[in-house]
């Protein structure tokens, strides 16, 4: 079972909000704060980024991120990101599910493709977790910080005709007795990335919770005190969905 050692830093919120210490690997530049936002199941917090059509189609990918569970979260595991809606599952979706005991990942190709590592995972520590696929060898793969921790076979995805939204928070639903989300997960969320190409095994290593615009940038967050913009690029704004917080990261 794997057991991952922090790197001691602190996160403090914004004035207002309530403290969240803890321990972070992500990088701060001194000339200006760096955010994370907090996204509470309890609540049905979510941020909407649109659509993501022509992700994997035909082609290598990869999604990167730093992400910690809150303090009191507990066996509550849920989906913290989900590019779908409601059960109108179509090719190209994908998911991530992340616990104190696991990271569990999903993707729509012929029926469910998953990778279920069971692990340890502080509480209020920063993890990396990255989900890519090698088309040539037709392999999904999955990295928990920097370790290659589980595969699958796969066939190529194509979601050229996917016009399902992406979520941090949850899985959309047009049931309202289920509210705005399911399965949705209380997580923070300092940085995500989703590249048209595979890291190396030293660029998931080296991954600090931030990544310069290249050409194979498909999405990737910056996150201020109230809002997330893309700078891929490729103009996603993500549209918050009741009370997400925006916490500051400071050294």
């Amino acid at each position: 079972m794997k057991q991952i050692q922090p790197i001691l830093r602190l996160c403090l919120l914004i004035p207002g909000l309530l403290v969240v210490a803890g321990l972070t690997q992500c990088r701060k530049d001194d000339s200006e704060n760096e955010y994370a936002v907090y996204l509470n199941r309890a609540d049905e917090d979510f941020i909407d980024f649109g659509t993501f059509g022509g992700f994997t189609a035909g082609t290598d990918w990869c999604i990167i991120e730093k992400v910690k569970l809150p303090v009191n979260t507990g066996s509550q595991g849920g989906w913290h990101f989900f590019r779908g809606k409601a059960w109108e599952d179509k090719e190209g979706d994908i998911a991530i599910s992340f616990a104190e005991n696991r990271v569990y990942t999903w993707c729509r190709k012929d029926g469910w493709v998953d990778i279920a590592y069971v692990g340890t995972f502080n509480e209020d520590q920063w993890y990396t977790i990255c989900l890519q696929y090698d088309a040539l060898e037709e392999m999904l793969e999955l990295y928990v910080d920097g370790e290659l921790v589980g595969e699958a076979a796969m066939a190529p995805m194509d979601d050229s005709n996917n016009n399902n939204r992406m979520f941090w928070g949850g899985q959309e639903t047009d049931n309202p007795d289920l509210g705005d989300l399911y399965s949705e997960t209380s997580i923070i969320i300092a940085h995500q990335a989703w590249l048209q190409r595979k890291l190396s095994g030293p660029e998931i290593t080296a991954y600090d919770g931030h990544m310069a615009p290249e050409p194979a940038m498909f999405f990737a967050s910056k996150i201020d005190s109230k809002s997330v913009t893309d700078i891929s690029g490729n103009n996603r704004r993500g549209t918050s969905g009741n009370s997400p917080e925006f916490i500051v990261i400071q050294d």
